[in-house]
């Protein structure tokens, strides 16, 4: 079945004004819509910084399905209406407005559109973090490589991310077989993941936000990584228990909290454990390094992507 992919840019204010008289027509197949207001704008409460999620756009896009029995020109007819109804209301949909842009496409382009910004993403030179629904084929060039199977979804963590692939590639590098690593805000639990298949015996990984420990379980049943891999909902390590202790905590969140969780990760390590960090930019890492050295830890490695960058430290 074919569908008309109706797309009309409105202002803010105008925006669920719009979406609801849209709504209110029949055979419309839902309204979406794209976009953030200043006002909207806070820090994340979960997970890693996902910078386009911090970041106002001018306007938002506003767009519907119909199918595609009806025609093009009553369907343009239709939104501008629709436009004009809002604006009578007394709110200003904004110069762009008039643009109503419509695209016939397949149903199962649309289903689908989303996963083709997902494909392998190679970390090091021993990983590959890849879609769940990646062919063999796609996966060829990487066989010689661990798969970390990820199912992208609401959590962060798909691996596109500049210290996602940091924290992998130094988890890789530095994991060695019999050791116990926690993951604070694990996301979808790609690194929690990445610890076990490169030889951690056993990784805790948490996170405050339920969605994230729901996507996280799932992740890790897909890679058979139950018995390793024990996923828990806290804030930061809240979860733990008074006994646990780690040969390595990673943490690839926001600098904040990062260097709140500083003093409180240092009695879960073991003499000489690891602390990887990341979720920062070269900006805000001198301020992390500080609170590693006044709570007792030496900064042995540094990483960077872009502006990006990830802090390896021992306890001393």
């Amino acid at each position: 079945m074919r569908w008309w992919h109706v797309r009309v840019r409105v202002a803010h204010e105008a925006a669920d004004a719009l979406s609801a008289v849209l709504e209110s027509y029949p055979d419309v197949q839902g309204v979406q819509m794209e976009g953030i207001s200043p006002a909207e704008v806070r820090p994340p409460r979960f997970g890693e910084w996902f910078d386009e999620q911090l970041t106002p756009t001018p306007d938002v896009e506003v767009s519907v399905y119909v199918p595609e029995a009806h025609d093009r020109g009553e369907i343009e007819h239709r939104v501008r209406d629709a436009v004009d109804r809002v604006r009578e209301a007394g709110l200003d949909p904004g110069p762009r407005a008039s643009e109503v842009r419509v695209e016939l496409v397949d149903e199962s382009d649309w289903k689908n559109a989303w996963r083709e910004q997902y494909h392998p993403i190679p970390v090091g030179n021993s990983l590959v973090i890849a879609p769940v629904w990646a062919e063999p084929a796609d996966l060829e060039p990487y066989r010689d490589r661990r798969v970390i199977a990820i199912e992208p979804g609401m959590a962060f963590g798909t691996g596109h991310h500049q210290t996602t692939q940091m924290c992998a590639e130094i988890l890789a590098e530095v994991v060695r077989p019999g050791m116990r690593v926690v993951d604070v805000g694990t996301g979808t639990g790609v690194l929690a993941i990445a610890a076990a298949l490169v030889g951690a015996e056993r990784v805790v990984a948490i996170d405050l936000d339920p969605v994230a420990v729901s996507a996280a379980k799932d992740n890790v049943r897909t890679n058979g990584l139950e018995d390793r891999v024990d996923v828990r909902q806290g804030d930061l390590l809240a979860a733990l228990r008074p006994d646990e202790t780690f040969h390595l905590a990673v943490a690839n969140i926001l600098r904040d909290v990062v260097i709140a969780l500083v003093p409180q990760v240092r009695p879960c390590l073991v003499a000489g454990g690891l602390l990887l960090t990341s979720g920062y930019i070269e900006s805000q890492r001198e301020q992390v390094e500080q609170a590693l050295a006044d709570h007792g830890f030496s900064v042995v490695r540094r990483a960077h992507q872009d502006d990006w960058v990830s802090v390896l430290a021992v306890k001393i």
